[in-house]
């Protein structure tokens, strides 16, 4: 499977994959796993949505974050990867910037894992999880990060 076709049929464009911004990899294999690292919702090195989820931005809004957050994990595999496929898609990590009463963060991290599922279909079936926290790296509203195994 070639992810960057994958994700244009599925209506998307890949984005360019983020660097590191600080002293670790974006990308590391294990035996047959792959780990990305956690990956914000950047678009040519800007952050398109800032702020806390149920103050600042909405639910939707979120998602759209989160969407792109999988955007970045999918342009970080397909670089990675170099043409070698996926198996499955084993978990999927979310961290939610949200207010203290805010209780939605399954729904918003929705945009993530429905998104990868449009993509890779029955490949992208994971466990995940999700995290509500109270500031992430420069004012984000999402940041996920994923585990995959390979074929």
């Amino acid at each position: 499977m070639n992810i960057r076709q994958l994700t244009e049929q599925a209506g998307y464009r890949l984005p360019v994959a983020p660097q590191p911004v600080g002293n670790y990899r974006a990308v590391i294999e294990v035996g047959k796993l792959v780990y990305v690292s956690g990956q914000m919702p950047l678009l040519d090195g800007e952050l398109m949505f800032r702020g806390a989820l149920g103050t600042e931005l909405s639910v939707q809004q979120g998602q759209q974050a989160a969407q792109l957050s999988a955007l970045n994990l999918l342009s970080q595999l397909d670089q990675a990867l170099k043409g070698r496929s996926i198996r499955s898609l084993v978990k999927v990590e979310g961290y939610i910037c949200a207010s203290e009463t805010f209780t939605e963060h399954a729904a918003v991290l929705n945009g993530a894992s429905d998104l990868l599922f449009q993509v890779l279909g029955e490949h992208a079936r994971h466990i995940r999880t999700v995290i509500g926290c109270s500031s992430l790296p420069l004012g984000a509203a999402t940041e996920v990060s994923l585990i995959a195994e390979l074929d």
